[in-house]
């Protein structure tokens, strides 16, 4: 007599202290390093707050609503502190009913989550990743949180550096960030390594798919189309934006097609400066969708000028699609681009370059073909595997 029997996969508990999944980039790369970690042999339990959308294949937890709680754009939100204290207490739910092999907490929030799971659950003697997806004292300066209260950036300097200082492998998102966390908090080689951001080649979509959804959301034919997807925050380059927008209207056949939320930091503004007609606002869009609307795009643009040093899911998405994009010259921006890269230092200078893009479409596509080339190369999800096949094999001989 036989019978069938399945090893059992170790299990990667995740600690996202985010609503995940929004479709925006810190949520993409959560989503990509589980996946990734799929690839390498492991199942993979996401905890999570209790609004975003489940996605296939992924496993989530949820804490209980907070029915005050519905913001899932990036940013502070008053009821953060509630969601981490009752995800605090679903990882430790969790942690005791699956006993995993590996506890992977994302952002700042989650490595305090783990570290105090850890601290309540000693004898378990789980080990941990820290997965930072920039500095938190950078992320806090964009969002303007220290302009508003300058009195909060010496305690949450502080703050993180004594996290670093209790967790004992940490992964990071670019390579700038890699430089960022060695330099302020001297984590050396054998604590960081970079596990860098990454995409899947974008689908071919057939003119005439292209040509029926121009029609079906307004945009203009014989125009070139720009392109932003994002947080339409200040924080990630919406006054920027704004600049580029205003400059445009020296040009007629230039036509902004802009893909991200909340649409109402947007509107008012393109209503007051009469470029809604040059504008078409695609709102909140589903992830597995954003490669087709990014088709029908001819220039790419990342207004962000901060340089925190998390990495950039709109960057590489842009890549993926074969675009030419226009970024401001920061050292992240360095390290996600090829070299010699069209990075401007003002947002006039961005200007110049659409436009020298808008009057010579033969120089964007070599531009855009050399970006495809230069993503296939450097950053599709395989390099991650790669990478995270390191990180967790040193984890296991430890």
């Amino acid at each position: 007599m036989s019978s069938d029997t399945t090893e059992q996969k170790p299990l990667v508990l995740h600690i996202a202290p985010t609503p995940f999944f929004a479709d925006r980039g810190c949520h993409i790369r959560i989503e990509g390093i589980a996946k990734s970690l799929g690839v390498l042999g492991y199942d993979n339990l996401i905890c999570t707050y209790h609004h975003g959308r489940d996605v296939d294949g992924t496993n989530t937890s949820r804490i209980n609503p907070i029915s005050a709680y519905t913001q899932t754009e990036a940013g502070p939100n008053k009821h953060k502190l509630w969601a981490d204290w009752k995800l605090l207490w679903l990882v430790i739910k969790e942690v005791n009913q699956t006993k995993p092999a590996v506890i992977h907490a994302h952002l700042h929030e989650g490595l305090m989550i783990g570290l105090a799971v850890k601290t309540m659950l000693f004898w378990r003697r789980i080990p941990m990743v820290a997965d930072m997806q920039g500095s938190l004292t950078g992320e806090l300066a964009a969002h303007g949180t220290f302009k508003k209260h300058p009195y909060l950036q010496w305690p949450v300097k502080l703050l993180e550096r004594t996290l670093m200082r209790f967790v004992k492998t940490v992964v990071c998102s670019s390579p700038h960030s890699l430089a960022k966390l060695n330099s302020e908090f001297g984590l050396g080689e054998h604590k960081v390594s970079l596990v860098q951001d990454g995409a899947n080649p974008a689908a071919a979509v057939s003119e005439k798919d292209r040509q029926r959804l121009r029609n079906e959301m307004s945009i203009p034919k014989n125009q070139t189309v720009v392109v932003y997807s994002g947080a339409l925050l200040d924080g990630k380059g919406l006054t920027e934006l704004k600049e580029l927008l205003l400059l445009s209207q020296q040009e007629d056949n230039i036509h902004f097609l802009i893909i991200g939320y909340p649409t109402d930091n947007l509107r008012p503004f393109l209503k007051q400066h009469s470029l809604l007609s040059n504008v078409t606002l695609a709102g909140r869009v589903e992830f597995e969708r954003l490669p087709t609307l990014l088709s029908l795009a001819d220039i790419s643009v990342d207004p962000k000028a901060g340089d925190s040093g998390e990495g950039s899911g709109k960057m590489l998405n842009y890549l993926a699609c074969g675009l030419p994009v226009l970024a401001f010259n920061t050292l992240n921006n360095n390290d996600f681009l090829p070299p010699d890269s069209a990075l401007s230092n003002s947002t006039q200078e961005m200007f110049e370059h659409m436009l020298r893009w808008h009057k010579h479409p033969d120089q964007r596509q070599q531009v855009g073909q050399a970006n495809l080339a230069y993503f296939l190369e450097n950053h599709s999800w395989q390099q991650t595997v790669r990478q995270l096949k390191q990180v967790y094999q040193t984890l296991q001989s430890r």
